[in-house]
């Protein structure tokens, strides 16, 4: 949001997996008339009231339910939506993004016998353009204009991303310590949320360990092996 509008402010993310019963879209519009929370806005209601200019990301859309696919087939098509109110939400200045873990599951996968080998996501991307296809109907799939395969991380990826984790660190970024949550840390089948963990159990925490056992301790923390 920061590169397309100008502030990171103006990124809105959506959780999918918190509407995935068919009526956990009102947290978006509002409730229907005679519900409870009618005269309460919905987060797309407080957001227009704002601007028309947000980076929408609807993260995991295959953990919504049906109805929330449904309820986007409009939005997509011209940018507005209408509240419980039957107010017209304007977003047409808006970008509107999804992610999706679907068609994953082989991911990292071992095939048995002489000729085992570790499932890569090329081998599985057919897989998952078949998932992608059968999890929504063809209107929802129809009003995405570019779907986009992200790459598998490689060893170099995950160093880049590691230096940008630990920057946040009061902690030397040497090359030993970056092989090191390289190492442990690096996760084709499990991405960067796996080297986070990593960092946060290995590096993190013996960091802050150090820091309360007082400033001799801090300044020559426990090496990482």
């Amino acid at each position: 949001s920061r590169a397309y509008l100008g502030s990171a402010k103006k990124l809105l993310k959506i959780n999918c997996g918190e509407y995935s019963n068919p009526h956990e879209y009102a947290k978006l519009i509002g409730s229907p008339p005679g519900y409870i929370g009618f005269n309460e806005k919905g987060i797309l209601s407080e957001k227009a009231a704002e601007s028309s200019e947000w980076v929408i990301l609807f993260d995991e859309i295959e953990k919504a339910s049906g109805k929330l696919h449904n309820l986007l087939l409009g939005f997509l098509d011209d940018g507005t939506i209408q509240d419980n109110h039957g107010v017209e939400l304007d977003f047409r200045d808006s970008l509107v993004v999804f992610t999706s873990n679907i068609g994953m599951e082989n991911l990292g996968r071992t095939y048995l016998g002489f000729d085992a080998k570790t499932l890569t996501y090329d081998e599985v991307r057919s897989d998952v353009e078949k998932s992608f296809k059968g999890k929504f109907p063809p209107e929802f799939v129809n009003r995405i204009d570019h779907v986009i395969h992200f790459n598998q991380l490689t060893r170099k990826d995950t160093a880049e991303i590691a230096k940008l984790n630990l920057k946040e660190l009061p902690i030397k970024q040497t090359k030993k310590l970056i092989d090191y949550v390289v190492e442990g840390g690096h996760s084709p089948e499990y991405g960067a949320r796996h080297l986070k963990r990593f960092i946060r159990k290995n590096v993190t925490l013996k960091l802050a360990d150090a820091i309360l056992k007082g400033p001799k301790c801090a300044r020559y923390p426990p090496p990482f092996r």
